[in-house]
């Protein structure tokens, strides 16, 4: 699929971020480290210039890379296959298309392994969800979603607290954003 693909019109966006959404155990974490060490000096490089330049043509990477389009197209469709690029799509911006409201909802939950599971499936259901963790500390997991308005995230909000799994919620609201780039982490990682 993506040697038929002549250039990268899409914003390359997320690399390597699915590595830590996905992994459930040690032995995981042991193959994704794996993964990471043994990317080369060439598919660092391929990397990097896709995190800084993702709209240019296979071409012209290859051009700034010293190497043929083809070796580039086949490097990029190897990382794809193995999970390390897991996709390629646009960078927007919310508020241009309406949704003018970023928040974050901490939640207590539940213990019960059902509980959670249930939680997670409803949770990660609702179309305002952009993503959902869970972490360490006072809360058990954090959502981060984007809403057009106060009476959507209020919806929101209720719809979350009513769930049986859910004891308590506390909703942050982003005044504003200093710094959007998870792309910088990623880059770092290559250059060290």
């Amino acid at each position: 699929m993506l040697r038929c693909m002549g250039s990268w019109f899409i914003l390359f966006y997320s690399v390597l971020i699915a590595g830590w959404k996905t992994l459930k155990s040690a032995n995981t974490f042991k193959v994704y480290v794996n993964k990471m060490l043994n990317v080369k000096d060439l598919e660092k490089k391929i990397l990097l210039n896709l995190l800084e330049k993702g709209q240019r043509p296979v071409v012209k990477i290859a051009e700034d890379l010293g190497v043929t389009r083809q070796t580039v197209a086949k490097k990029i469709e190897q990382m794809y296959a193995s999970g390390l690029i897991i996709s390629f799509f646009p960078k927007m911006e919310p508020e241009i298309l309406g949704l003018a409201i970023k928040a974050y909802i901490l939640m207590r939950e539940d213990p019960r392994s059902d509980c959670r599971k249930e939680t997670e499936e409803i949770v990660k259901s609702f179309p305002q969800v952009a993503e959902f963790q869970r972490i360490f500390g006072k809360y058990d997991s954090i959502v981060k979603v984007l809403v057009k308005d106060n009476k959507e995230l209020t919806d929101l909000v209720k719809k979350i607290h009513d769930l049986s799994g859910v004891k308590e919620t506390e909703t942050f609201i982003v005044h504003s954003t200093i710094k959007d780039k998870p792309e910088d982490p990623l880059k770092k990682s290559l250059t060290t």
